[in-house]
């Protein structure tokens, strides 16, 4: 599955599906603080659990956006 990057200003987050033990999918975004002396890295993951890795990156592009948004 393709790597969907976004971007604003210093930071920027990549989202991903991740399959868990229960055989469900969950969506996840990192998120990278560029610029300056020292690299952040943050993991979220999204609040539910989804059937398929499809609808988990769903999941993962909404709140990336939600994140980036916030400042």
């Amino acid at each position: 599955m393709e790597t969907v990057t976004y971007q604003k200003g210093h930071w920027k987050a990549e989202v991903h599906a991740e399959e868990l033990a229960s055989g469900k999918y969950q969506g996840i975004v990192l998120l990278f603080h560029e610029g300056g002396e020292s690299s952040e890295q943050i993991l979220r993951r999204a609040r539910n659990d989804s059937d398929t890795p499809e609808e988990a990156l769903e999941e993962a592009k909404v709140l990336a956006r939600e994140i980036l948004d916030r400042d």
